[in-house]
């Protein structure tokens, strides 16, 4: 996906206050394997991006370990019949440094058993500079926060559930890459 589409139907990808940018090759690399996971195509080339002990972080699951995320990606196709990138921007965020990366996504998902949703997310990507391996995965919708046990009572409530939640789904899915199956 381009980063140069402006616009999802009618409405604007969100910026959240960035600038949009050019990625490297290798920003752009990283990126475009990593979305074949949004794309409810897990596969090899995709995990082979993240630290055994990355964590992947959204309103909906904490999942520690590699294990973990896959899980999280290959559940997917279970729920959803089909999701596309409807847009993607590279951002300038003097706070995330290279290797990681900040990118605008718009993702829209098609429920199983019906409707659809557009959720446009702030990605990203940290990245640990002597092994070019994401550590951390955050995606925050509308580019909200997600909540921690480091926001009191309920963000550790919250925290706690979203533990139980990816853990709950690693229990009960295979985590085999879809071209090694």
């Amino acid at each position: 996906m381009s980063s140069t589409n402006s616009t999802i139907g009618s409405e604007p990808i969100p910026l959240f206050g960035f600038q949009e940018r050019q990625p490297t090759s290798e920003e752009k690399a990283l990126v475009d394997d990593v979305l074949n996971l949004y794309q409810l195509n897990p596969i090899s080339a995709a995990y082979a991006r993240y630290d055994e002990k990355a964590t992947f972080h959204d309103p909906i699951g904490l999942a520690q370990g590699l294990n973990s995320i896959k899980a999280q990606f290959n559940a997917m196709p279970s729920i959803f019949s089909q999701s596309e990138t409807k847009g993607l921007k590279f951002l300038e965020n003097p706070e995330v440094k290279p290797p990681s990366v900040q990118v605008s996504l718009s993702q829209l998902y098609h429920f199983k058993t019906a409707g659809s949703k557009l959720v446009n997310s702030l990605v990203t990507f940290h990245v640990d500079p002597s092994s070019n391996l994401i550590l951390k995965h955050d995606e925050e919708w509308d580019a909200k926060p997600n909540s921690t046990g480091d926001d009191g009572f309920f963000g550790k409530i919250n925290e706690l559930r979203k533990k139980f939640t990816a853990s709950s789904v690693e229990a009960t899915t295979d985590t085999t890459p879809k071209d090694q199956k």
